[in-house]
């Protein structure tokens, strides 16, 4: 059977541009809603403005950037492209209305009811990604390292958010008899540990080798931590929906651990890279290697630190600084690949400021280890010192962001 090229089965740009300009603009409402964030050092966050920032950073930002890198990677990953274009700008929309929805409802107390309604609609989202992507796979022969990692990723989605439209539906109208601590919880495992990290670890498989030119290394470490990921996970949504709390803890030591085994196996990719320079990629990624790592260990003594370690820590540098990488690729080979042969295009690092990147990083390396140690010394000025820090960050962001968007032959001839 002849393949075709995995450029040619990756979807149109436009349709990856829709997630990840939505997910720039829910990261810029987001710095503006942590500004808000009251903090009460003895009973941490204001329950409200927490709500409101965390569902803008992490529905908004951190899950329309994986949305949108998984229909551009899915079919180079997989060789085969996905099942439906129009299913994947459906979810979209329906998305962005349900979040919007929630979003407003935590944002302000008249508009509270909409955050039931707006769960509804963001469950249905998810459901057509969740069957867009399962559809992609049923049509496989064979799957790959990486192609398990989506997939184990995306079925414990489904499983996630189900859990979720039943807690919604317990919480707001009575209709099951659960536990609700337990479901949340399971909910909340299910999504961060189960689909946004597995995601990360597979995703990572096919972007830190391509960018950092690196090969002849073994992935024993990444293999063996799917597995393990993959066992500790479901089993401590298990165990907390049944009620064993001395296992929950068992399997979230196996999820410690293959958080590891993800570590070494980034560390020994970046080892063998065969591009040294340590330019604003590498220091956002070593960056938050450093922080997951930490943060393994933070966690079980401070919830809280450890859910700003994962939010801030990890999950920013590490998507920002692929999102440095991504986007002036997928740019140039839409706008400049056309014009190779003909006239001067420009090289992928030209579309970047270099040096509004590498300001990015130190704003924002500063602005986690001030706000960590705000909160260790329960100190509200020092934490706002920190939020500013990181809101620069943003802005510093959305500023390269912009410029990549925009970039034209004229900047080129100019560099």
């Amino acid at each position: 059977m002849k393949v075709s090229l995995a450029t040619e089965m990756a979807p149109p740009f436009v349709l990856v541009a829709h997630f990840f300009i939505a997910a720039i603009v829910f990261l810029v409402l987001s710095g503006v809603a942590l500004l808000f964030i009251v903090p009460d050092m003895e009973g941490y966050f204001i329950a409200s403005s927490l709500a409101a920032f965390s569902h803008l950073y992490l529905l908004g930002f951190v899950m329309m950037v994986i949305f949108g890198a998984m229909y551009q990677l899915l079919p180079v990953v997989l060789e085969a492209p996905i099942f439906s274009k129009d299913f994947a700008y459906v979810q979209f929309y329906i998305y962005l209305c349900g979040l919007v929805m929630i979003v407003s409802g935590f944002s302000f107390s008249a508009l509270h009811l909409l955050i039931p309604y707006g769960a509804v609609i963001t469950y249905t989202s998810m459901v057509i990604f969740c069957v867009n992507v399962f559809l992609t796979f049923f049509r496989l022969e064979r799957i790959h390292l990486v192609g398990k990692f989506l997939l184990v990723a995306t079925l414990f989605l489904f499983l996630s958010i189900s859990l979720g439209l039943v807690v919604g539906l317990h919480l707001g109208h009575g209709l099951f008899e659960i536990d609700s601590n337990a479901w949340i919880q399971a909910h909340i495992l299910g999504t961060l540990a189960g689909f946004v990290l597995m995601v990360i670890m597979g995703v990572s498989m096919v972007l830190l080798p391509m960018f950092s030119l690196s090969h002849g290394y073994s992935q024993k470490w990444i293999e063996s931590a799917l597995y393990l990921h993959s066992a500790g996970v479901l089993g401590a949504m298990f165990c907390l929906l049944a009620g064993y709390e001395k296992i929950v803890m068992l399997c979230l030591g196996m999820v410690v651990g293959s958080s590891l085994l993800f570590v070494i196996q980034m560390l020994i990719i970046l080892k063998h890279r065969v591009r040294k320079q340590n330019d604003y990629w590498v220091k956002n990624i070593l960056f938050a290697l450093f922080c997951f790592t930490c943060n393994l260990v933070v966690v079980w003594f401070d919830v809280v630190l450890g859910g700003i370690g994962f939010f801030f820590g990890f999950l920013l540098p590490y998507i920002v600084g692929h999102i440095y990488k991504i986007l002036p690729f997928l740019i140039w080979y839409e706008k400049f690949s056309p014009l190779v042969g003909k006239q001067k295009v420009p090289l992928l690092h030209q579309m970047i400021q270099s040096r509004v990147a590498d300001a990015q990083t130190y704003f924002l390396f500063s602005a986690i280890g001030i706000i960590f140690l705000a909160k260790m010394i329960e100190k509200a000025s020092l934490f706002y010192l920190g939020v500013t820090l990181l809101a620069i960050s943003i802005v510093l962001v959305v500023y390269n962001v912009f410029y990549t968007f925009t970039y034209t032959l004229k900047e080129s001839h100019n560099a």
